[in-house]
């Protein structure tokens, strides 16, 4: 429970930088509360879903990934229009930064594992 919190905590973050960074481009000048909590209702919906996916193991990760992103982008279309999203942003806008949420995502549990593993090997060379 805990780890899927962070998660959740963690996607909502970069997807508040990513929008920022978007908005700051297009030239918005602030970021409305609403955009916020409905960032953080989405990653719920998002990091609940991904549990379920995620019990459907390939031996292809790119099978995975593909799977993991047509999730992504069909509840953020989906939330996009019940949160009319699509007044202020077109829709391959959203696909494009949720594409980049993702691998921002799966770049940082990479290097968290790699750290995980470097702690195991030298527990190991300690135990030896």
């Amino acid at each position: 429970m805990k780890k899927i919190s962070v998660n959740i905590l963690c996607s909502t973050a970069i997807t508040l930088l990513i929008l920022s960074i978007l908005g700051a481009i297009s030239g918005a000048q602030f970021l409305l509360i609403n955009s916020v909590f409905q960032s953080f209702i989405v990653n719920i919906v998002i990091h609940i879903g991904l549990l379920f996916t995620h019990r459907f193991e390939s031996s292809y990760a790119i099978l995975e990934f593909a799977l993991d992103i047509g999730y992504l982008e069909v509840v953020v279309i989906i939330f996009g229009a019940i949160f009319n999203w699509y007044g202020s942003t077109p829709i391959w806008v959203l696909v494009i930064m949720t594409t980049i949420i993702y691998i921002v995502g799966v770049f940082l549990n990479m290097v968290q594992m790699r750290q995980e593993v470097e702690e195991i090997n030298e527990l190991l060379q300690k135990r030896k």
